[in-house]
């Protein structure tokens, strides 16, 4: 007989419940003392132990906050609008970024090399402009 009865079974190195349960919070994670994306597995198993620990007929109030949380996550579409939903801590504060300053300093020979390569005022033979009207 296995002297380590209560070892996780093989290749299961996920815990079930990372932390305790938390009765007084309004996240359903919190209640049923599971981190956030726990599977179906996995908060299914949370809702079995908790129920254990507070039968409704001893503990009737703890039953109705572990039974609300339990529906907010037992199925994936409540478990997505519920996700969606919860509180979420800001990400970290990153001071903004400086552009760089804008040189606006007014250079004529830049200004007229660009008006030679794209305008008309490079062009040494003007024949082109002069063409035949055919009427």
């Amino acid at each position: 007989m296995n002297s380590n009865t209560n070892a996780a079974a093989p290749g299961t190195e996920r815990h079930t419940r990372q932390r305790q349960p938390n009765l007084t919070s309004h996240d359903p994670y919190a209640v049923l003392g599971l981190l956030r994306g726990a599977t179906d597995r996995e908060v299914k198993r949370a809702y079995f132990e908790l129920v254990r620990a507070y039968p409704p007929e001893e503990k009737p109030d703890a039953f109705k906050l572990i039974r609300a949380a339990y529906e907010k996550l037992r199925t994936a579409e409540a478990k997505s609008e519920t996700d969606l939903f919860l509180f979420q801590p800001p990400p970290p504060w990153e001071p903004r970024r400086r552009l760089p300053k804008l040189n606006l300093e007014f250079q004529p020979d830049v200004l007229w090399l660009l008006l030679q390569q794209h305008g008309d005022l490079g062009q040494l033979d003007h024949h082109s402009d002069f063409r035949t009207i055919n009427v």
